[in-house]
């Protein structure tokens, strides 16, 4: 049962991705589809795979963080203060370690920030 959620989800966004290049949409929302895409399978193998539950929280609001530094400016910087409030809330909760936020996190910045710095740079 798992794995046909996983396969629904996964599915439903490389489905997505394909009517982005399909419809022609600009190359920002295609670096950022696919970078999104890499982080759910990267979390998914990891959660599942290692068995270690790494925080999707951390993961997108990092990875948001660098892609919105990149298009609007360094003072975007400052947005890392409300990824630091989201690491907090998910271990205060009791829904994540320190160790699992700060994977997130750190997953984030280098595959979701990592692949969107890329894709953005190669399709420009």
């Amino acid at each position: 049962m798992l794995w046909g959620l996983v396969v629904g989800v996964t599915g439903s966004l490389t489905a997505g991705f394909v009517v982005l290049i399909a419809g022609g949409a600009p190359h920002e929302m295609i670096a950022l589809a696919a970078a999104e895409l890499v982080c759910l399978v990267a979390a998914l193998a990891i959660t599942f795979g290692l068995e270690f539950k790494i925080s999707m929280h951390a993961m997108v609001a990092a990875g948001a963080a660098v892609m919105l530094i990149r298009v609007y400016g360094p003072w975007l910087a400052l947005l890392f203060l409300g990824v630091g409030w989201v690491c907090w809330s998910r271990v205060e909760l009791g829904d994540h370690t320190k160790a699992e936020v700060t994977a997130g996190m750190a997953a984030g910045v280098v595959l979701g920030g990592g692949v969107y710095l890329l894709l953005d740079a190669i399709l420009a």
